[in-house]
């Protein structure tokens, strides 16, 4: 049994039709972690739907009526996801997922949640296969809980634009995006963004994250939420990013190692990842939780 429960849902695997959104990589990456021995069953935590107030930290109210009411409009569209039952309750889920892994990670130092790093929603629209902005209301309850400052770390292909605008004006939120610059989506003012060319690989794209984790680590932060997106891979369908496996591996080692030295507590997300061969998906997200599992154990209590 681990310190720490792993945060899952069954609802995040959903239908989509002819979509380049790999849902089921969730359940898949569950199933493989079990299989090889790094959790079991009674490791998982199951999130329920979170309660509106926790939604209306982040989000309109006209908007979450669009969401609740199943409504396709100028504030749910650009999603580009089907609008329905299925898909809603999958990003409600992830909201109160996201929320749970943090209480694991401020109780035990680490949380993981299978799922999550929806970083394109904003406050009053949906916006790149994100409904709801999990990530900006999980940093909302990590100081409502008391932590004094938040970092964001978003290493997924694309920058987390909505949770850049959400926090532009708060001083106690560092967020920091690497990612490829000449692609979706139009990038906002965060903390600190650092924009790749394509083709850029493992050494370029290690070093400069570096760079950027010395100012993350400098901001002083309580409690880091990571988003680990598979998408910088070279393999990936929607970049031309060309890190390999093992620069992954040595980026999330980089970030969560960096976490675990300096004793800061962590959350890991997914976000994105959409490689030709989604077995690369599902072992490039493995790998990073399997590092969060071994850290988590290794945390001192």
């Amino acid at each position: 049994m681990l310190p720490a429960k792993i945060v899952y849902s069954s609802h995040y695997s959903v239908r989509l039709e002819h979509h380049v959104f790999p849902t089921e990589k969730y359940q898949l990456v569950k199933e493989q972690l079990i299989r090889e021995g790094w959790a079991e069953a009674c490791d998982f935590l199951e999130p329920g739907l979170p309660p509106r107030e926790l939604l209306q930290r982040v989000h309109q109210a006209p908007f979450l009526d669009d969401l609740e009411a199943l409504r396709l409009t100028p504030r749910t569209w650009r999603a580009e996801l089907p609008v329905n039952r299925e898909t809603i309750d999958s990003a409600l889920y992830a909201v109160a997922g996201t929320e749970l892994a943090v209480r694991e990670a401020l109780r035990q130092g680490v949380g993981i949640h299978l799922g999550g790093g929806h970083h394109h929603a904003f406050p009053g629209h949906a916006e790149g296969f994100c409904f709801l902005n999990d990530v900006a209301i999980g940093v909302l309850s990590a100081l409502l809980q008391g932590a004094r400052k938040v970092a964001v770390v978003d290493c997924d292909l694309h920058q987390g634009n909505g949770t850049a605008v959400i926090f532009q004006r708060d001083p106690r939120v560092f967020t920091f995006s690497i990612h490829e610059e000449d692609i979706y989506p139009p990038k906002e003012r965060g903390s600190l963004d650092i924009g790749l060319p394509a083709g850029a690989g493992d050494d370029q794209y290690l070093s400069s994250l570096e760079g950027g984790l010395t100012k993350v680590f400098k901001a002083d932060p309580d409690l880091v939420l990571y988003l680990g997106g598979t998408d910088p891979y070279r393999g990936d369908k929607l970049g031309l990013l060309e890190l390999t496996m093992e620069g992954l591996r040595r980026r999330d080692e980089m970030v969560l190692g960096g976490c675990f030295t300096r004793k800061i507590p962590f959350v890991t997300t997914f976000s994105g990842g959409y490689a030709v061969q989604i077995e690369d998906t599902i072992e490039l997200h493995a790998q990073t939780v399997r590092l969060a599992i071994d850290l988590m154990k290794r945390w001192p209590r």
